[in-house]
């Protein structure tokens, strides 16, 4: 029926607000690390939750942290793990990100 529709096995512990942009995050990587990024996604969140100390604050705080390191992992690992590579900046030139 949805022939793009690709099933996401999203995190145990993450807020419904940020849901369509994990599985946007997840569908970068390949499908064998999906699972293993997912958990460790769970557990910061987790971690990071139970470690603030006001109560009002304890979600976004934990929201922030975990979606900061998932998408820093999918922006530096996703695109070598499924074999992309740059080139090698030119001898003499500076390279700026």
């Amino acid at each position: 029926m949805y022939p793009d529709y690709v099933q996401v096995e999203m995190p145990s512990l993450y807020s419904q607000a940020d849901a369509a942009w994990i599985q946007q995050q997840l569908l970068g990587l390949p499908p064998p690390l999906r699972r293993k990024v997912s958990l460790k996604y769970a557990e910061v969140y987790e971690i990071t939750f139970d470690t603030e100390p006001v109560s009002y604050r304890k979600e976004n705080r934990a929201r922030h942290e975990a979606n900061v390191r998932l998408r820093r992992f999918v922006e530096t690992h996703g695109r070598a793990i499924q074999g992309y590579t740059a080139l090698p900046p030119l001898a003499g030139t500076q390279h700026r990100t």
